[in-house]
């Protein structure tokens, strides 16, 4: 059992190195690298989402968010504006050219899900997503 779980987390380790494989050659001549397209894209669902709020939807530090931003910002792809009531809040916005790279990038990531779930049953993506529920649910579980 034990060779089969080591196996099991080498195939996500692989998987998810392919992800991002894909994502930096697409994305490499555009100056962004991965998570930056998927934070674009979350942006431009929340337009003016707090900066705060980006960390907690993503799972990804406060500061590392910062780290992101201020690299899309460099290339015009965000600006940040102070909340008008609470000036300690940065609201973020996409330019028009980050909204026009949302765009793309909202495609290129439902194309790789569709790439990696080809051949799929329903059932299998279900059964899979319960899987991955409950994995999610004991890695937390640990966490406290």
């Amino acid at each position: 059992m034990q060779k089969e779980l080591h196996q099991l987390v080498n195939n996500f380790q692989e998987v998810f190195k392919a992800i991002h494989q894909k994502s930096y050659h697409k994305l490499e001549d555009k100056c962004l690298y991965p998570g930056q397209p998927k934070l674009l894209v979350l942006i431009k669902s929340h337009e003016g989402i707090p900066q705060k709020d980006l960390s907690e939807k993503t799972f990804v530090k406060p500061a590392s968010i910062t780290g992101m931003l201020n690299k899309l910002e460099a290339n015009h792809y965000v600006y940040r504006v102070p909340d008008q009531e609470d000036k300690r809040i940065m609201r973020v916005y996409l330019t028009p050219e980050g909204r026009i790279f949302a765009d793309q990038a909202e495609k290129f990531l439902k194309k790789m899900t569709m790439l990696m779930f080809d051949g799929f049953t329903a059932e299998e993506i279900q059964t899979m997503l319960a899987y991955t529920e409950r994995m999610k649910k004991n890695l937390q579980t640990y966490e406290k």
